[in-house]
């Protein structure tokens, strides 16, 4: 009856999410609050979720501030770092910066890893490398902007 992606509300309740996963009759269901259940089918019910008409002015103003051209994204997760790299390379281009150094450490190779494939997929990358010995060797990369 149910399938992935269904929002639900559990029964007797003012709980509601989405269902995540379905395994042997027993959904999983993300709530709002971030709390995955495990429950079955008789314990909720599908609910619809219309869109809202709200309309949303947003406003965003560039702003050149003081900009460090280097990043430590150590101990993040790979979605943290990645984010945050990201934001890292706007605003360095906000402010004009051509050479960035991300510090991603050396242990495992992970972050690394992901911040290359990254890179090399971004259209405002003109080149990088892993920097030399005096200053981070295999634990910084060093990115220079087109």
């Amino acid at each position: 009856m149910y399938k992935i992606n269904d929002n639900v509300k559990l029964k007797n309740s003012n709980k509601h999410g989405k269902i995540i996963n379905i395994k042997d009759n027993i959904y999983t269901i993300l709530l709002d609050t971030n709390l995955k259940i495990n429950v079955t089918e008789n314990k909720i019910e599908k609910i619809i979720i219309k869109p809202s008409n709200t309309k949303v002015n947003v406003t965003y103003k560039l702003k050149k501030s003081k900009f460090n051209n280097e990043i430590m994204i150590r101990h993040q997760t790979v979605l943290e770092a990645i984010e945050n790299v990201d934001r890292f390379i706007s605003d360095a281009i906000i402010n004009k910066e051509k050479r960035l150094r991300i510090i991603h450490g050396r242990h495992g190779g992970i972050l690394k890893n992901a911040v290359h494939d990254y890179l090399r997929n971004s259209p405002y990358v003109e080149s990088f490398n892993l920097a030399d010995e005096y200053e981070g060797s295999i634990g910084v990369t060093i990115v220079y902007l087109k």
